[in-house]
């Protein structure tokens, strides 16, 4: 059970994509923190909304960890600098479909996560990225957390239609939610 990026924007139904760091040079090119396991998504040519508003990629390149990225529209270091810290993101049904057990984080947030007898345990309010797995934030109503790791022995079952996933939490989480 993998879940994959994109992440969800944080108030509208579009997915983040990236999220812009800072200018780089003075040309109007940005530094981008990639939020995508598709290395198509910043290629010349390709359309993301910044603002709400497309805007086509010119060019780009990798840096690191990071992308340098020249958008249309974005002609110098003070258009650039006025960026910093936004969000590039694509419409939901532009994200490519998954193979089967992977999920998108923006499908997974918000969830409601119950255990295997139905008892409501939260939802997912964060996932963490770990090197083997990601792990599920449950929050319930009263604020207590539980962090479930997204494996199979764990999340037995995940319905994106309802909003719904089915647990069995390892027996000391399990514990720790009864309090």
């Amino acid at each position: 059970m993998r879940p994959d990026q994109p992440g969800h924007a944080p108030g509208d139904d579009s997915v983040e994509v990236g999220r812009i760091v800072a200018p780089w040079g003075v040309r109007g090119d940005l530094r981008v923190e990639p939020v995508t396991d598709n290395p198509k998504r910043y290629r010349p040519g390709s359309v993301l909304r910044l603002r709400g508003r497309p805007t086509k990629v010119v060019r780009s390149r990798e840096s690191g960890r990071r992308l340098v990225v020249k958008l249309e529209g974005v002609d110098d270091r003070n258009a650039a600098e006025a960026l910093r810290g936004e969000l590039l993101t694509i419409r939901p049904e532009e994200a490519p479909p998954l193979g089967d057990g992977a999920y998108y984080h923006f499908q997974i947030i918000g969830m409601g996560v119950f255990d295997e007898r139905g008892s409501r345990l939260g939802e997912v309010t964060g996932i963490l990225r770990t090197g083997g797995n990601d792990v599920y934030e449950v929050r319930d109503g009263e604020g207590r957390e539980v962090l479930a790791p997204a494996i199979a022995d764990v999340v037995l079952d995940v319905d994106t239609e309802r909003g719904r996933m089915t647990v069995r939490l390892p027996e000391g989480l399990a514990a720790a939610t009864e309090g």
